[in-house]
Parts: C-alpha cells; sequence; structure tokens
C-alpha cells in the first residue's frame, strides 16, 4: 500500500441503519454543492424526532438504477424511526452489512484521498470485494469530529463481502 495516510481497516458488522438527510445528485459541481448539503442539515442536528446521538453520516449511493452509474450523496442523522420527519429530510433505510471502516486523519478537506485509497490501493489487494447495493461508501463523523476545525472523529465505511 502506497499511501501512508491509509490505516489498517477494522470490521464492523452492522444492523440496519435508518437515515434521515438531504441530497443532491453527485455531478461535476460537487466539490461546491456537498458543503452545502452540510450547512443545510447542520440546524437539523439535534432537532429532529427520533435521532440516535450527535453522529453524522456523508453517504454516496446509488441511484436507483443503480446500472446507470449515477450517485447522489446525502448528508444526514441516524434516526430510530422515521416518523414526524422534517419535509425537508429524505429517509434512506441501509440494510444489514459488513464494513470494512478506515479513519480518516487529516482534515476533512482531504478526505477524497482516504476514500480513493481505499478503493484504489486496499480493496484490489484485500479479500474483500465491493458490494455496491444500497450504498457505495459512507463518511462517519463521530461525536469527536470539530467542524469548526475540519478535524477529529472521521471514517470511512466500505461495504464489503468476502
Amino acid at each position: 500500500m502506497t499511501n501512508a495516510n491509509l490505516s489498517v481497516p477494522y470490521f464492523v458488522d452492522s444492523p440496519p441503519l435508518l437515515i434521515a438527510g438531504i441530497r443532491e445528485p453527485l455531478n461535476e459541481n460537487s466539490a461546491q454543492a456537498i458543503p452545502l448539503l452540510w450547512q443545510k442539515i447542520a440546524p437539523f442536528v439535534g432537532n429532529i424526532p427520533h435521532q440516535l446521538g450527535q453522529v453524522t453520516f456523508g453517504l454516496c449511493v446509488p441511484s436507483n438504477s443503480s446500472s446507470n452509474g449515477v450517485y447522489y450523496y446525502m448528508a444526514g442523522l441516524a434516526v430510530s424511526e422515521f416518523d414526524g420527519l422534517p419535509s425537508e429530510l429524505s429517509p434512506l433505510i441501509i440494510p444489514s452489512q459488513r464494513y470494512a471502516v478506515f479513519m480518516h486523519n487529516l482534515h476533512v478537506s482531504r478526505i477524497r484521498e482516504t476514500i480513493d485509497a481505499v478503493f484504489d490501493e486496499w480493496l484490489p489487494h484485500s479479500a474483500y470485494q465491493h458490494c455496491n447495493q444500497s450504498v457505495h461508501f459512507f463518511e462517519r463523523y463521530d461525536e469527536n469530529y470539530n467542524s469548526q476545525t475540519g478535524l477529529g472523529g472521521m471514517q470511512i465505511w466500505l461495504p464489503i463481502v468476502s
């Protein structure tokens, strides 16, 4: 592996995740659109019914027809159920899945480097295959993430099968 910043993954068997969030198609304007999504979701953190903790998620999800190669990005929050969600938020259910989890210890602006290293360096040399059925991958920002500094508590979760 050539990327010295790529952590050794750990593995998680996750139960289904219910995510409420705001999404946009990924395209040539995504570098500008994704930060705007995070600004739009920020007022909802801690202020929606059934929210589970303060963890936030950035999800890269295939469109309904995954064969067309179109993806969207969703900034979201974990919830225990979708009842009473504000109309601005869309629901997404991620089925139970096994994940390889990689820490991202650099500034958030460099998260693409970690994502690229996971797909281009780690995955081809691992004993696993990418399982791209419901989510391509997601970023998880835990309670140690500092949105002011752009540092701490970031992970890349890659769905895998043996």
